[in-house]
């Protein structure tokens, strides 16, 4: 004989105070104490990077859920997934925050604003090994991902899944990300040491950019991209140890860095990104910092160090500068990403 709805309602309310009473209804991580103000560089120099957050859990950017939500997903036995690996990041116009997980193989997207939190892809369109992350103005997303060798497309900001993209043409796709100014979607494929260049609208190949070589506008095996609000595009020629500049038209313009094991060199460049003010940053995977570069290439600072605590790094990898310059660095040893804020004062003194 089946249960009446008013045995039922008894059985749900039994349910839920078991739920609170055991403890279960609190939060999974208390709350952190509050963070340390740390700047670079130390007094009495002008500052001009200040640490803002470190994120590995919605919690970290004061989302939860509600009451109802987090009950039956304790009936699942299911729980909210923390960042593990994260390594392409970026930032929407809207404020969403979008890490790519290579060990969870898909994608956090954190959205304080509207104070949600979910995670994409589902089943139909899983991930084997996810590196970066582009968005273009529609809020399509393109994910590289490198063991299947395409670029998968969604669109509704993650949550339904287009096509895949460069099939039987890439090998290794790695670094992404759109330049607005040509109308193109940029895939760095490492193993050939070229960029592939896609038309946004259509997704047909508009050509491939560079070679493998050591010379100017050549690359051996490139990792990370970053394209400037003038649509200059910036290149981390990993294994050539420098960071390359080429016009939107994709004429060389500059390069910055060699090997080494100062201030300056480079062991194992991976992200790149750019500020409002055309400072270059530059993450060392090996160095466990974030290198800051004027216009002309010149190292202006340094912040970061190898460590586990907030502003300390272990194996960094990717780096995205939002229009608001603020600093998002995927500190992947350590299942966070970290934050900071570039500091608009007096210009800097090169030194």
């Amino acid at each position: 004989m089946g249960m009446n709805k008013h045995t039922t309602l008894i059985i749900i309310l039994i349910l839920t105070s078991a739920f609170i009473a055991s403890g279960c209804f609190k939060q999974a991580v208390e709350d952190r104490q509050p963070l340390p103000d740390i700047i670079w560089p130390k007094p009495p120099e002008v500052p001009r990077i200040r640490f803002v957050n470190s994120i590995s859990r919605p919690e970290d950017l004061h989302i939860t859920e509600g009451v109802l939500k987090r009950f039956l997903r304790f009936l699942k036995g299911s729980q909210r997934k923390a960042v593990v690996m994260p390594y392409g990041i970026e930032a929407d116009a809207e404020g969403r925050l979008f890490v790519v997980d290579t060990f969870n193989r898909c994608v956090h997207v954190f959205d304080s604003r509207n104070g949600s939190y979910y995670t994409f892809p589902d089943k139909e369109a899983s991930l084997t090994s996810p590196i970066d992350i582009a968005i273009d103005k529609k809020g399509n997303i393109y994910i590289s991902d490198s063991k299947e060798a395409v670029v998968k497309v969604f669109k509704d900001y993650g949550k339904k899944y287009v096509m895949a993209i460069g099939k039987d043409l890439l090998e290794r796709p790695t670094g992404i990300a759109i330049n607005e100014k040509t109308g193109e979607l940029l895939v760095i494929d490492t193993l050939n040491s070229v960029i592939v260049r896609y038309d946004i609208d259509s997704y047909k190949l508009k050509g491939i950019a560079g070679k493998s070589g050591s010379e100017a506008g050549r690359f051996h095996y490139p990792t990370n991209i970053f394209v400037s609000r003038d649509g200059s595009v910036f290149i981390s020629d990993s294994l050539n140890f420098r960071i390359q500049k080429l016009s939107p038209d994709w004429k060389f313009l500059s390069a910055l860095g060699k090997p080494g094991d100062g201030p300056g060199y480079f062991s194992r460049p991976r992200g790149v990104a750019v500020d409002s003010d055309g400072n270059i940053y530059v993450v060392d995977a090996l160095f466990d910092n974030v290198q800051i570069f004027d216009k002309e290439g010149r190292l202006l600072m340094d912040f970061g160090s190898p460590g586990h605590n907030y502003g300390e790094f272990w194996l960094p990898s990717g780096i995205f500068i939002d229009n608001n310059d603020m600093i998002y660095v995927s500190d992947s040893y350590n299942k966070r990403v970290q934050v900071f804020q570039y500091m608009k004062a007096e210009p800097f003194l090169n030194k």
